[in-house]
């Protein structure tokens, strides 16, 4: 046998030792599958979490504004507020929420 036959054959080998089977892709498939469902599940946990803090914050804001309604006259109360609304906007910064919380 020649040294380009033993070569081929040599690659061929090589080759047929690191082939995928079908059960191997079709494991790898299924393990795909359950990555990707899982991943969509964890994505709708963490949309479910980002909505009810958006709902949270909605609310603080809703309040704050009632209480400087209520307190506008009170020197030090408003200040309070303004630097809890501005907390709220780091927050909502932090976590992406361009959206205007309507009062």
């Amino acid at each position: 046998m020649d040294k380009n036959m033993r070569d081929i054959i040599e690659s061929l080998a090589f080759i047929k030792e690191r082939m995928v089977t079908k059960d191997e892709l079709a494991e790898v498939k299924d393990d795909v599958a359950t990555l990707h469902t899982e991943l969509h599940e964890f994505r709708e946990e963490v949309r479910a979490e980002y909505r009810s803090i958006h709902h949270e914050l909605a609310l603080i804001n809703r309040r704050l504004d009632k209480l400087k309604e209520n307190h506008a006259n009170l020197k030090g109360v408003t200040k309070e507020i303004d630097d809890l609304r501005a907390d709220v906007r780091a927050i909502e910064k932090h976590l992406g929420i361009n959206k205007k919380i309507a009062a």
